[in-house]
């Protein structure tokens, strides 16, 4: 430095001086701060990315749970239906309404299964024993009673009996009022009854007849009555079995057939064996119920021999 001029000190104080100027002209707090705006700006467009991925993601199964529940609470509403039970114990008989209004007598040892709220274009109900139905009038739901042997009876408003028990080799109903359509367990034949009809399905033929009847005779049973109009020893002895809830054993030792005709209302079982004992050589004996192992007991036994 010594050897140089003072015109050449001077040209560089003076570079020195400008680029002093220079660097003070510099706002380093303001590039500071735009360099860290750009920073937060820049995660917080990843962080926006970030976050509709997820939500893209968490969206769908949502809109999927969304459409199941709503379509389980409004489309699938009838696959919780729901189902009550009404029995009528053996020796005696009820009578019930159904959620439609519907009235039904059920006789002794009959049990009525249904949904506790019909559906819109049917009323389905199940039944095993004796029933006597006054079905409300719905045009736009017809009423279906289905038994045990398959076969199903229709109506959209009428009066009927359908007689169901299953240790019965048939299954009959009587209309009284109105239309009945009657459903065989195959589905491939409908027969349409009249009032004053009976059709009758032989379970082990089958087959299906039908034929004019006394109706009062056949629903008489839900006013507590018994009548019997040309009837057979056999099937008199059937309904006694159920309406009194005993045990009979019949025994037709001559061989002879015997048809009566007769109503009982209020009489007991003994006075009824003595009325038919009358004409014909009828005896019969009494067998008392014994308790069994499990503390239950077998029902009274009439045994009953005509000679």
């Amino acid at each position: 430095m010594e050897n140089m001029n003072p015109e050449s000190l001077l040209r560089r104080a003076q570079m020195l001086g400008d680029d002093i100027k220079e660097m003070e002209s510099i706002d380093v707090l303001g590039a500071y701060r735009q360099a860290q705006a750009k920073i937060i700006e820049d995660r917080r467009k990843k962080m926006y990315n970030q976050l509709m991925r997820y939500a893209a993601f968490l969206t769908i199964p949502l809109l999927l749970s969304s459409l199941i529940l709503g379509y389980l609470y409004w489309g699938g509403e009838e696959t919780g239906e729901k189902y009550a039970e009404v029995m009528a114990a053996r020796g005696s008989i009820i009578r019930y309404e159904l959620p439609d209004h519907s009235v039904v007598w059920l006789n002794s040892g009959s049990t009525l299964r249904y949904p506790t709220v019909f559906k819109k274009d049917n009323r389905n109900v199940e039944l095993k024993g004796e029933a006597y139905f006054e079905v409300e009038a719905d045009h736009e739901r017809p009423f279906y009673v289905n038994t045990p042997g398959g076969l199903s009876v229709y109506v959209y408003g009428t009066k009927f009996n359908v007689n169901a028990y299953e240790d019965d080799s048939y299954v009959e109903t009587v209309l009284e009022k109105g239309k009945v359509n009657v459903i065989s367990p195959d589905g491939k034949t409908i027969a349409q009854l009249v009032p004053g009809e009976q059709l009758r399905y032989n379970k082990l033929e089958r087959e299906l007849s039908k034929n004019k009847v006394d109706v009062y005779e056949k629903v008489a049973w839900k006013d507590g009555k018994l009548i019997f109009r040309n009837t057979e020893l056999g099937e008199i002895f059937e309904r006694l079995e159920r309406h009194f809830n005993v045990d009979i054993q019949f025994n037709n030792i001559s061989g002879k057939e015997y048809k009566y005709r007769a109503t009982f209302r209020n009489e007991t079982l003994p006075q009824i064996l003595d009325y038919l004992a009358k004409s014909a050589a009828l005896k019969w004996r009494t067998e008392e119920a014994v308790q069994q192992e499990d503390d239950t007991f077998t029902k009274k036994k009439i045994i009953v021999d005509l000679y």
